[in-house]
Order: structure tokens, then C-alpha cells, then sequence
């Protein structure tokens, strides 16, 4: 047991094609300064990249060269150099934060809950500048709507059980922009999905966004991504009820999403 009392060991990557040198020093002081002593920490980029961007990280974080290409890959070459080395998994794209103390809560939540395959939380919208935007609260209702095709679980914050996410053999690589909802979905078959009412990560919304700049691509890959894990006969009725699922999503994330001034 380390030394802030937990028995489990936290795997995070920081995906990262060193062209935000800016915000990834700062992604890489908010997991730093976590005051949970159980986070291991490694940065993963491309072979080109490596030498720059371990220019731009403290001397004491590793910075390895992915296999593949693009952030899927990124990500699982991380997740394959921790091994069974830790029991919980996560990753934290380059432009995004975690509050402080937020790695601690979500961990206390697994090992609180034996039966659960991951734990997520509230997400806060940042600028640019770091300036709130929005602040969403997903609820345990966040993980009922994936079942119906809606995805209400984001992912900055979230945390993985190593075992469940062995179990489902890691990130689908078909997919480029909504994998981790994807990976949500099948995780939610090995184990529930446990809410934790406070924020857990800090989402950027800026310009150069993959989310940002490939909305359109990434809401179809959500869209595949959910419904080919429904049973059969569910997914051939979706004419029938998705307009009434869709409406009350809209109504949710209207309840759930709270815009907060930037001033």
C-alpha cells in the first residue's frame, strides 16, 4: 500500500504530438500535483516527435514512441508499457486538466465498488485561457443513456479498471475520435459504470480540437460505435423510438449542462 493509503496503482498516459507545448505543461502540472502518491505517469508521441517533446516535459516523466499512428495507438502503448504493473487505467489528451485531487476520489470509487469496470464523473468545459464554459453533470443516468445509443460518459477524469479493460481487449483501433465511447459501452459488460458527483476532469474547447475540427466524423463513429453493441432487435426498432430517445437527451443535457461565465 503506498503511501496516501491506496492499494491500487494508476496507469495515465498523455497522448501528444508536441505541437502545444503550452497546454501540455500544463496537462502535465494539474496530474503532477495529484495528491494521490499512487499515479504513474507516461507520455507517449510519435517516433518524429519524442526527441521534442521530451524538451518539453520534466526530466523525471518517461516519454515513449507509440507504436502505429494516431491516438488509439498512442494510448495503448502506454497501457502496454504499464502492464500488470498497475490496476487502474487512464489517459488525458494534451490540452486537458485534472482538478487537483480528482485521481484520489475517483479511485476511492473503485475500490469502494469491487464490481465496477470504471468510474467517471462531472466534466468542466475550459477556454483556451483555462476560463470555465460549461459544467456538466452526467449522473448515474449518464451511463443508462449509452444502452439507448447516447452518450452522456465524457472522458477527461475517467478512470479503468485494468482487468475489464484486458477483458475487452483494450481501444478499438477502427476507430479515430470516439473510441473512448466505444470503450465505455463495452465496459459497461464487464462491470457497472460508478458515478462520482464532483469534477473530474477539465475539458478544453478551443479551435485546434480534434472533437472541434471532425465534429461531424466524430458524431457518426459515436453513432457506430453505440449501436452496434445493442442487441439485434434493438437496433432494427431505432426508427421507432430514437426520436423519442433523442428528445429526451436534448432535455437531459439542458438539465445536466450548466454554461458559467468566463468573466
Amino acid at each position: 500500500m503506498n503511501q496516501k493509503g491506496f492499494p491500487m496503482q494508476v496507469g495515465m498516459v498523455v497522448p501528444t504530438l508536441g505541437d502545444r507545448p503550452e497546454l501540455l505543461a500544463e496537462c502535465l502540472r494539474s496530474l503532477l500535483a495529484q495528491t494521490c502518491s499512487a499515479v504513474r505517469l507516461v507520455v507517449v508521441s510519435t517516433p518524429a516527435a519524442v526527441e521534442e517533446v521530451t524538451r518539453c516535459v520534466p526530466a523525471d516523466v518517461p516519454v515513449l514512441a507509440q507504436d502505429g499512428s494516431g491516438i488509439v495507438d498512442a494510448v495503448m502503448t502506454g497501457w502496454r508499457h504499464f502492464g500488470d504493473s498497475v490496476d487502474v487505467l487512464g489517459w488525458l489528451g494534451d490540452d486537458d486538466r485534472l482538478p487537483s485531487g480528482s485521481v484520489a476520489v475517483a479511485l476511492r470509487t473503485l475500490e469502494r465498488h469491487p464490481e465496477a469496470a470504471m468510474a467517471y464523473g462531472q466534466v468542466r468545459y475550459i477556454d483556451i485561457d483555462g476560463k470555465a464554459i460549461r459544467w456538466v453533470r452526467p449522473g448515474r443516468v449518464g451511463s443508462w443513456w449509452l444502452y439507448l445509443g447516447h452518450n452522456m460518459v465524457l472522458q477527461p477524469g475517467c478512470l479503468y479498471r485494468r482487468s475489464a479493460v484486458e477483458a475487452i481487449g483494450g481501444l478499438d483501433h477502427s476507430l479515430s475520435l470516439a473510441f473512448d465511447v466505444d470503450l465505455h459501452r463495452r465496459l459497461a459488460q464487464q462491470g457497472s459504470l460508478q458515478y462520482v458527483a464532483t469534477v473530474l476532469g477539465e475539458a478544453r474547447s478551443h479551435p485546434g480540437s480534434l472533437t472541434v475540427q471532425r465534429r461531424a466524423e466524430s458524431c457518426r463513429e459515436m453513432d457506430l460505435a453505440l449501436s452496434r453493441q445493442m442487441p439485434a432487435w434493438l437496433r432494427r426498432s431505432r426508427g421507432l423510438w430514437r426520436p423519442t430517445a433523442a428528445f429526451l437527451v436534448r432535455v437531459t443535457a439542458k438539465v445536466v449542462s450548466q454554461p458559467l461565465t468566463t468573466s
